[in-house]
């Protein structure tokens, strides 16, 4: 037993050496496509300044295209490669391949990788590249090495890849907004119409909480226009949010919580595919149609926070909601305000978020947040309470569908105006404008997404304390 149990204890560890050398080597670049050995003369190319440049501060879309399709090779691009022909290098772009990579491999330094994106107009994004398209690759000119190029920006490198030979692209800054901000987001209105369009079913009845990929059935097919391909939005209605200062009723909160295609078409039924998916999709959202939603691409952050600003004529309003109902929000989150298209806020608009600090923790600003609670309806996932009686397609709805438009509230006429005979005394909606407690301090910059009469969505891009329902907004 002991001579079988040293022999183990030998085999081992020569077994494990040999894995890990064949794991090595299958992760190591092809022979073709390694560096040079030592001693060898590698011809240096030449790069112009401009293509340094270009080479250097491209930055491509942060989202992927959405369009794919599958060529007769059975690969799937959203682009549409030629066909080979004579003359050049023709590489078939494979996993994991960049074109910085692919330009250091075969060109001899990363920053040519704009003239492979050149010869390759097919390419509408040299950030997204797909395996099994093919790349034209011609070799660049040489100079000699009494003459080198600018030298290159220092590259991110690991212990492995400096080990392995393998070069690693720096990964491009994210833009503060993108696509799933806005397309994820949800608006506040107080005439919101309930589509009929809704959510029947799905191919997986045990499942309650639906998501991308997942056949659903809806209640509309041929004979009321629908057509194989169309597009919708599906929305989650949610509850009503009051004002957290002055209580008066702002309006449903409706979220966009995926989409979804039709891919068949019955009589007065469908079926259709969740084609992109934000939150849990339940039977009994409502889908709209699918439009395009302009996206703030060229924002950009503050450097700081400012100290003070001298905007009196700017109009000002409150942060009313959030998504998640977080009371409690930060960079990167999702907040309402009461402010929206009819003070001519736009998408892309930005806002200084600020709060009166020798004013707060006050018996008025107690009572205001204890009045607030009580204002905060029962949502769609609270676990310890039930929700109320009721459904909003009854003569509630058509109640709020003739509401007339929400205004808010003019400064200086709270307390005339206020829906709630428990609403404090003071200046707690109109902001103090004497002492100390006027002093503002800035605690967050935003972001308008989208808006609608009387409220916008705006997402978080900088904050030095957490934000909560109550504190003041103004545009930049």
């Amino acid at each position: 037993m002991r001579i079988e149990m040293k022999l183990f204890s030998l085999v081992l560890p020569a077994v494990l050496a040999l894995g890990w050398g064949v794991a090595a080597a299958a992760q190591s670049a092809p022979a073709e496509e390694q560096k040079p050995q030592p001693g060898a003369t590698a011809a240096v190319p030449s790069v112009s300044a401009e293509m340094q440049q270009k080479a250097k501060t491209y930055k491509g879309s942060a989202v992927p295209p959405r369009d794919l399709k599958k060529l007769p090779d059975g690969h799937w691009t959203p682009y549409t490669p030629p066909e080979k022909a004579e003359g050049g290098e023709w590489y078939v772009i494979q996993q994991g391949d960049t074109l910085s990579q692919l330009a250091q491999q075969k060109l001899g330094t990363w920053l040519l990788w704009p003239q492979i994106w050149d010869e390759n107009p097919y390419i509408k994004d040299a950030h997204w590249i797909y395996p099994g398209d093919p790349l034209l690759i011609s070799k660049p000119q040489v100079v000699s090495e009494a003459a080198p190029v600018e030298p290159e920006a220092a590259q991110p490198t690991s212990t492995e890849a400096a080990q392995t030979g393998l070069a690693l692209e720096e990964e491009a800054p994210q833009p503060p907004i993108n696509a799933h901000d806005v397309y994820c987001s949800g608006f506040i209105t107080k005439n919101f119409k309930l589509p009929h369009l809704t959510v029947l079913g799905s191919q997986r009845p045990e499942t309650l909480s639906l998501a991308q990929g997942d056949v659903i059935y809806v209640n509309e097919g041929k004979a009321e226009g629908l057509q194989p391909g169309d597009k919708f939005s599906i929305l989650r209605v949610g509850q009503r949010v009051s004002h957290p200062v002055t209580g008066r009723e702002l309006g449903r909160y409706v979220q966009r919580v995926g989409e979804a295609k039709i891919l068949a078409i019955q009589p007065h039924t469908s079926i259709a595919v969740i084609s992109a998916s934000c939150d849990e999709i339940n039977v009994g959202n409502v889908l709209v149609p699918w439009k395009p939603i302009p996206i703030p691409w060229d924002v950009k952050r503050a450097q700081a926070l400012p100290l003070q600003i001298d905007t009196p004529d700017k109009v000002q309003g409150r942060v009313i909601w959030s998504s998640d109902r977080l009371e409690a929000t930060g960079e990167s989150n999702i907040i309402y305000v009461d402010l929206g298209s009819r003070e001519q806020l736009a998408p892309g608009d930005k806002l200084w978020i600020y709060r009166y600090p020798a004013a707060q923790a006050s018996l008025i600003s107690s009572t205001t947040d204890l009045f607030r609670q009580q204002k905060i309806d029962v949502g769609e996932k609270d676990l310890f309470r039930p929700k109320k009686v009721g459904t909003y397609q009854g003569s509630e709805a058509r109640a709020e569908q003739a509401a007339p438009p929400d205004t808010r509230i003019p400064e200086g006429t709270a307390k005339a105006e206020a829906t709630d005979g428990r609403m404090p005394e003071g200046d707690i909606y109109r902001g103090n404008t004497e002492g100390v407690k006027s002093i503002r301090m800035y605690i967050g910059e935003g972001v308008v997404l989208t808006t609608e009469s009387g409220t916008a969505c705006v997402k978080i891009i900088k904050s030095s304390q957490e934000i909560g329902f109550g504190d003041w907004v103004t545009l930049e």
